[in-house]
């Protein structure tokens, strides 16, 4: 997550400290720094004192201030009914520099004390110190300082009428200012003593919005280096978890990765994006699209140059694939997938993901009875496979994976390093343990072929499909062939209903394809994509870009 320099800890402005006078009404006694607002809400009536960091009176020009009083001072000393509430309120400035027209931001909590046997001035006395702040900042860490500022005054004139008459042993409230302005702008934390009982105690504390939601299909990215980070402290989740963040898994092959809960990973993440020690983009793949965003013309300060660099690099509607071949980025030495993220986490790129939508359902089915017959799996018996190894029969999963060719069952054991692949059979197992060890069935991800396993018996799973030993003594493979069949239709059948939840408008293709564990090429020719007429693909679905 990229964030500016004042998202959190902004800096302050000013402060400055109004009553309300008898004479005057609202009035400006005191700010840090000078010619920060005007004294009080009248220009015609004549000003109170504006004490400088000499200490000396000098009452600031009005046309050398920052802010104007006169427009705020009901908000600054408001009515009773919004005595002790916290007050934010905006207001336009003439900026220092060049004069130039700002917005900013005041926060204080108002109080009054009521007095007695004639201590105050009709009985009453108010008051306020305010921060400001430019209208962009971020103030959520400085509400818990605003409010005990006001708790600690309003004790100390409880105590010894800080406020309202101080004697020689009070720390000056201008020199209480200036220190607050000093210490918290520099240290984001001080400490003054007021009276002899009552003293500032302030620390400023970064605030970290809550964290977004964090989807399977999303891919961490760190941000910092995890392994410095790491202690024995750590808990064996998010220890686990932190070795497989490279910026190429996504979240649901994480969590298979380092065999732990999808929902425990996905809350670990959650805790790094608190921390904004990683952030999240999309699964990159080569038939993504992205599109430029505004923040583009950071790169340079040529508008030819922003033209030319925006027509190049990457046009709206194409894929990285394309643009890869067309302008022959491999040769140039540039890794695409570097090159996109580098685009989404400076803020110029989006991606642009594809929502598929079923308009007009046609005859043909979404899930293929052929395909799912074709993922049966028999093992000769004499074959030895060590226990870290995972027999899948899904193609083109990780791990072991096969198909029955011609009565003899073969598989491929793919390394979790690497691309390459080696087609042996059973019959060539050798006796010791494969060096490679794959994750477990029970945490991958929900592909066609293991929900099919997860529906009741009466659906038809895998294992029922299969004739048992005595049937085929008995000579009952034809009857089993059929009622085979049947099941798989049904199979099928709950499959593709599963299927068509998703085709309403609201799920994307890349959490499609993570639920039911397939890549774009196999999910394009399942939803009939591949040539799309009218707006819409020859199984009736059409797809919303944005």
């Amino acid at each position: 997550m990229v964030t500016s320099d004042e998202s959190f800890l902004p800096q302050i402005v000013g402060l400055f400290y109004a009553t309300f006078d008898p004479r005057l009404g609202p009035t400006v006694l005191h700010q840090v720094p000078e010619n920060l607002i005007t004294s009080t809400s009248s220009s015609d009536e004549p000003r109170s004192r504006s004490v400088s960091r000499t200490r000396e009176p000098s009452p600031a020009p009005t046309d050398a201030a920052l802010l104007d009083f006169a427009p705020i001072s009901e908000y600054v000393i408001p009515k009773k009914s919004l005595h002790g509430k916290l007050i934010s309120l905006l207001t336009t400035g003439s900026g220092w520099d060049d004069d130039e027209r700002a917005e900013y931001r005041i926060m204080g909590f108002p109080s009054v004390l009521t007095g007695e046997g004639g201590r105050y001035v009709r009985n009453e006395y108010m008051w306020n110190l305010c921060f400001v702040f430019r209208a962009a900042s971020s103030l959520e860490a400085f509400e818990p300082v605003v409010r005990k500022s006001a708790r600690i005054l309003r004790s100390a004139e409880l105590d010894s009428a800080y406020l309202s008459a101080p004697n020689p042993d009070h720390t000056p409230l201008p020199a209480v200012l200036e220190q607050l302005f000093e210490d918290l702008n520099s240290y984001s934390e001080t400490s003054i003593p007021l009276d002899g009982f009552n003293s500032l105690e302030l620390k400023l504390f970064p605030f970290y919005p809550n964290p977004p939601d964090c989807e399977d299909w999303h891919v961490p990215i760190a941000l910092v280096d995890l392994n410095e980070l790491k202690d024995d402290n750590w808990d064996i989740t998010a220890a686990r978890v932190s070795q497989y963040i490279n910026g190429v898994n996504h979240v649901r092959k994480i969590a298979d990765l380092a065999d732990a809960d999808p929902a425990l990973t996905r809350e670990t993440l959650r805790h790094m994006l608190f921390y904004q020690v990683v952030m999240m983009v999309d699964i990159f793949q080569y038939s993504n699209m992205y599109t430029l965003k505004p923040s583009v013309s950071r790169l340079a300060a040529d508008e030819s140059i922003i033209n030319e660099c925006g027509t190049y690099v990457l046009a709206p509607g194409t894929t990285v694939h394309d643009w890869v071949e067309k302008h022959d980025v491999l040769a140039l030495g540039i890794d695409p997938r570097r090159f996109v993220s580098f685009g989404i986490i400076k803020g110029f790129l989006r991606r642009v993901h594809r929502w598929p939508v079923l308009v007009d359902k046609g005859g043909s089915p979404l899930v293929d009875v052929q395909t799912e017959h074709k993922r049966k799996v028999e093992f000769d018996t004499s074959a030895r496979v060590g226990s870290g190894t995972t027999l899948s029969t899904r193609p083109g999963d990780s791990g072991l994976s096969g198909l029955t060719r011609g009565g003899e069952s073969t598989f491929t054991l793919r390394s979790m390093e690497s691309n390459a692949s080696l087609g042996v059979s059973p019959g060539s197992i050798p006796t010791r343990t494969p060096p490679s060890v794959t994750r477990s069935p029970s945490r991958r991800p929900m592909g066609l072929t293991h929900m099919r396993d997860s529906y009741p018996r009466s659906l038809g799973s895998a294992a029922d499909t299969q004739p048992s030993n005595s049937s085929r003594r008995t000579g009952a493979g034809p009857r089993s062939g059929g009622l085979k069949t049947l099941r798989e239709e049904q199979n099928r059948m709950v499959l593709e209903e599963e299927l068509l939840r998703y085709l309403d408008g609201t799920h994307h293709t890349d959490e499609i394809q993570v639920r039911f564990g397939v890549s774009w090429s196999k999910l394009e020719k399942m939803l009939g994509l591949e040539d799309i007429k009218d707006g819409k693909g020859k199984k009736g679905i059409a797809v919303i870009y944005r």
